[in-house]
């Protein structure tokens, strides 16, 4: 259920909405509803909650592109627990662009860890979260979810150092997306050790993050090391990356294709400079 607009309905036919939620049937069949873009502000998500509290079947939450802040997140833990008491845990989560920070977004993660069953996907991208989210972030890495997205959430150097040392020794992921996070050489030696500790592995996206030219040695040492699932490592956006100085990309395949994407000349591609 894509509910655009859904502040305005609200205000308008607030007599007609209330018949609708009223209708606790209609609701409990709901398994998706995305909320994105909709303007909700952190003061918007007590009704939110009253309305998901009726959703028993939801699995998937989109609340992406509304400014919820930290104290609208704090709304939703609420109905993660309830929904984890009757058993219907969420599954696929998106809260992109919410403005949220590293103390809302722990709380979420902590909220979350319970669930016994690994959550199909996250997305907390577009999130100015920093570097003191990776602590609790690698916890949750480890056995929690199956597709992460952190692009875009400030983790720097520090945050991927962090992410790297603290790695659980098995981790259960498929996809994630790591790009835009200004990592450098922290973020290769995260991917490496990634590679060998996730096998079950089959995508990463560590796009502009100003890798330098020596991370690919170290992320094909790394690649040498297993017979992963790893079918795409996406490297595009970092200039100094080039196939033509270092051609050994080319030697990884799976199914024919390359596994590694990676700039075939350096400065190629548009830098990405979050900077106004």
């Amino acid at each position: 259920c894509k509910l655009a607009g859904w502040r305005s309905t609200v205000d308008r036919s607030s007599t007609s909405f209330s018949s609708a939620l009223k209708s606790n049937t209609s609701l409990s069949s709901l398994t998706v509803l995305n909320l994105r873009g909709n303007n909700l502000q952190e003061g918007d998500m007590e009704v939110v909650c009253n309305i998901l509290a009726k959703m028993s079947n939801l699995r998937s939450l989109d609340i992406s592109d509304n400014p919820i802040t930290d104290e609208g997140i704090r709304y939703l833990i609420p109905f993660f627990e309830l929904a984890l008491q009757r058993g219907n845990p969420i599954r696929k989560l998106r809260a992109e662009n919410c403005d949220l920070s590293s103390i809302g977004v722990t709380k979420l993660l902590e909220c979350l860890a319970p669930i016994n069953k690994p959550l199909d996907m996250l997305s907390i991208a577009d999130n100015h979260l920093g570097s003191s989210v990776a602590a609790t972030l690698v916890k949750f890495l480890g056995s929690h979810v199956r597709e992460l997205n952190v692009e875009d959430i400030g983790l720097g150097p520090i945050g991927f150092q962090i992410l790297e040392e603290a790695l659980p020794r098995k981790v259960n992921l498929s996809h994630i997306n790591i790009s835009k996070n200004r990592g450098g050489m922290g973020t290769a030696h995260f991917v490496s050790r990634l590679i060998l500790q996730a096998p079950n592995l089959i995508s990463v996206n560590a796009g502009s993050n100003l890798l330098p030219p020596e991370s690919l040695e170290v992320i094909c040492n790394a690649l040498k090391q297993t017979t992963c699932n790893l079918t795409r490592l996406d490297l595009m956006g970092n200039l100094q990356l080039s196939s033509t100085i270092f051609p050994a990309v080319f030697e990884f395949k799976k199914r024919g294709k390359p596994i590694l994407l990676v700039p075939s000349q350096q400065g190629s591609c548009a830098p990405y400079d979050a900077d106004p």
